[in-house]
C-alpha cells in the first residue's frame, strides 16, 4: 500500500505529541520542512540500503588533456547525487570494436601519494593517450591514468542520496516500509531543536533506533542471500 506525506505527518505528530496543526511551532509546513530535511540531509549518510544502491555511469574522452573529472560535474551532468563511492569501477569504449574486450576492471587508489609516485605529478604534458587502467578518487576529483584517447564509458557503484521530497500531503514516498523510520527520524531532530525534555528525547531515540533495525533488516535479509566473492 502505498504510503505519503500525510501518513508520515500523522506519526509524527503523535511522536512529538504536537497533533494542533494550528500550533504555530508544529505547523504542517514546519513539520513538512522536517520531514524533508530528514530525508535529504540524514537519511542517506545515516543507512546504507539496496535500495540506494546504484551505478554512476559516464563517460571520459581525449578533449580533456589532464585526465582529470570533477565528481560535483559529473554527478550535475547525469542529474544523480551519491554519498559515496565503492572502490568497484569498471571501464569500456563506448563502442566497442567486434571482437575486442568489452570491459576492463578499473583499479581506484584513494591515496594520492601512492598513486602519483607511480604516475608522477605535474607532468601532464608528457603523458602518453591510451587505454585508462587506475583511477585516482581523492576529495572531489576522478583522475584518470593514462589520459584516455577516444571514449570511453565509466561505471562506478555506490550509494545515492535520498531525492528530495516534494512535500505536498499526497506526495508518495518512495518506499512505503520508509514511513516509520522516516517519521521518527524527523521526530527526533525536532525534539533536538525545540529543546524537548531528556526524557522524552531518551524514549524518541529508543523508538528511532527500532525503526532503524527494522529498515535495516530488510536489508540484511538481502545481503545473507548473497555468497560471499574471493577477492582474487
Amino acid at each position: 500500500m502505498t504510503k505519503n506525506v500525510s501518513d508520515c505527518l500523522k506519526i509524527m505528530r503523535l511522536a512529538i505529541g504536537r497533533r494542533n496543526a494550528n500550533d504555530p511551532d508544529s505547523s504542517d509546513n514546519i513539520l513538512k520542512t522536517y520531514i524533508n530535511d530528514f530525508v535529504t540531509l540524514t537519511m542517506s549518510d545515516d543507512l546504507k540500503i539496496f535500495e540506494q544502491f546504484g551505478t554512476l555511469k559516464f563517460t571520459i574522452d581525449e578533449t580533456n588533456t589532464t585526465g582529470v573529472y570533477a565528481l560535483s560535474d559529473v554527478m550535475a551532468e547525469h542529474s544523480i547525487d551519491f554519498t559515496n563511492l565503492s572502490t568497484e569501477a569498471f571501464i569500456t569504449l563506448t563502442e566497442p570494436e567486434e571482437g575486442s574486450i568489452s570491459w576492463n576492471r578499473l583499479r581506484i587508489y584513494q591515496d594520492p601519494g601512492i598513486f602519483f609516485s607511480k604516475w608522477g605529478v605535474n607532468n601532464e604534458d608528457v603523458l602518453i593517450t591510451g587505454y585508462p587502467t587506475e583511477m585516482l578518487f581523492y576529495g572531489n576529483d576522478l583522475t584518470f591514468r593514462t589520459i584516455p584517447n577516444t571514449d570511453y564509458t565509466v561505471s562506478i557503484y555506490g550509494y545515492k542520496v535520498v531525492e528530495s521530497l516534494n512535500i505536498t500531503e499526497n506526495d508518495a514516498l518512495p518506499h512505503d516500509y520508509w514511513l516509520r523510520y522516516i517519521a521518527y527520524g524527523a521526530a527526533l531532530n525536532y525534539a533536538r531543536d525545540y529543546r524537548f525534555e531528556q526524557e522524552a528525547r531518551q524514549m524518541l531515540k529508543v523508538d528511532f533506533s527500532h525503526e532503524r533495525k527494522q529498515l535495516l533488516t530488510r536489508t540484511h535479509n538481502q545481503r545473507k542471500m548473497s555468497r560471499c566473492l574471493p577477492r582474487f
